[in-house]
């Protein structure tokens, strides 16, 4: 289900295409020789390091490859703010420099390609310079001559999404395009929910999973309440990690075995992140039975370019719930090192600079709201029944 915020954008901005193989964040400014390609880059790369975006320039078949030496692009580019890989060098860099290059035997697409998926998958955007044929969505800007840009003749998404003349306006026209372009590319990002159901419950006594939903027409227990909520706007892409027993009514869900090497609920959330590593997650607790759509909604509308996740904090002081948050595919390796440096605390997720942290509204914060203990369940009973809640 979209927001009314997106639905807005989508309409406003549905003749934006979008590169349909991978949905990845990688887009290219093409022209020819003095169009003004590198000035435009460096013009525009503040202003997007300034909106929290990790930006990597990649300069292709590039000659005479000397990427420290002020002046060249490839140092303009980092004093702008990216990441600069420079791909295709064939010289040696003159003594006390540094010389970053690839020298590809064979496919040298196929590797190409590879490595630019790899940076998609890092980056929040990944700007290709001066590489026409690259089939990635792109911008062409026209030199004083002219030059107009090449057909899309491969089927292949090698397309020119707009022609831009060359003059002073040129960097904004680019960079207003360009952000509404990466804010269509990551609202595409497929959304999968996991519920995180292999706890001992040792304190419960019973699987809280299998709780019945109190007072419910359909006698639902709290994993099927929360599917049914998360149905209507991510459809069928709910999966359960975890063993345990589940209701009939939900045995068609992919189960997701935990990882060995990971305990506690770090093996639920890489288990879902191995298994699907280009989609966004909400990863949800099985004992949170007040989650609402609002809740879920409100989590969701905060997706957009330069936030790998959002941890909401239940109060002002700082104190985050990562069970029921939102991680983009990006979070991945923050939880691949968490395993690695043998911490279970997936709370220091959120201490990353890419995770937002935002204060949960007050009229919401009862959907993160667990339950351990049967006095804390009665608890939870008596005051939903005083509050005439069903």
């Amino acid at each position: 289900m979209k927001t009314m915020k997106e639905k807005n954008f989508k309409k406003k901005n549905s003749q934006i295409p979008v590169c349909p193989a991978t949905r990845l964040p990688i887009f290219g400014i093409c022209g020819l020789s003095g169009s003004g390609k590198t000035k435009l880059i460096e013009t525009i790369l503040p202003e997007l390091v300034q909106r929290g975006l990790r930006v990597a320039v990649v300069k292709n078949d590039c000659r005479n490859l000397v990427v420290d030496l002020p002046g060249k692009d490839s140092d303009r580019f980092y004093r702008a703010g990216a990441d600069v890989f420079s791909l295709g060098g064939e010289e040696f860099a003159p003594q006390g420099h540094v010389l970053l290059g690839v020298r590809l035997h064979g496919d040298a697409w196929g590797s190409f390609r590879f490595q630019l998926e790899q940076l998609g998958r890092q980056y929040d955007l990944v700007l290709v310079e001066g590489h026409a044929q690259t089939p990635v969505p792109k911008v062409w800007l026209l030199a004083d001559e002219g030059g107009r840009p090449p057909a899309d003749t491969d089927g292949e998404g090698n397309a020119v999404l707009r022609v831009f003349p060359r003059g002073e306006a040129t960097a904004v026209q680019v960079l207003d395009f360009l952000l509404h372009w990466l804010q269509e590319i990551w609202l595409q990002t497929p959304v999968w929910a996991c519920v995180l159901i292999g706890g001992r419950s040792s304190r419960m006594g019973r699987p809280k999973h299998l709780i019945e939903k109190e007072k419910s027409t359909t006698a639902t227990t709290w994993l099927e309440h929360t599917v049914a909520l998360l149905q209507p706007l991510i459809g069928e892409n709910i999966a359960l990690s975890g063993a345990g027993f589940v209701p009939e009514s939900l045995a068609h869900l992919p189960r997701l075995p935990d990882i060995p090497e990971a305990r506690g609920p770090l093996t639920g959330i890489l288990a879902a992140m191995r298994w699907q590593p280009a989609v966004s997650w909400l990863l949800i607790a099985c004992d949170m039975p007040d989650i609402t759509t609002e809740a879920l909604s409100w989590l969701l509308a905060r997706r957009r370019p330069g936030y790998w996740g959002t941890v909401p904090c239940l109060h002002e002081d700082g104190y985050v719930e990562p069970l029921l948050a939102h991680y983009d595919y990006r979070c991945g390796p923050l939880f691949e090192r968490l395993l690695s440096s043998g911490s279970l605390r997936i709370g220091q997720i959120a201490r990353q600079s890419k995770i937002e942290t935002p204060l949960i509204p007050l009229q919401l914060r009862s959907s993160w709201h667990n339950i351990n203990t049967p006095q804390e369940l009665a608890k939870s009973r008596e005051v939903r029944a005083e509050a005439g809640h069903c």
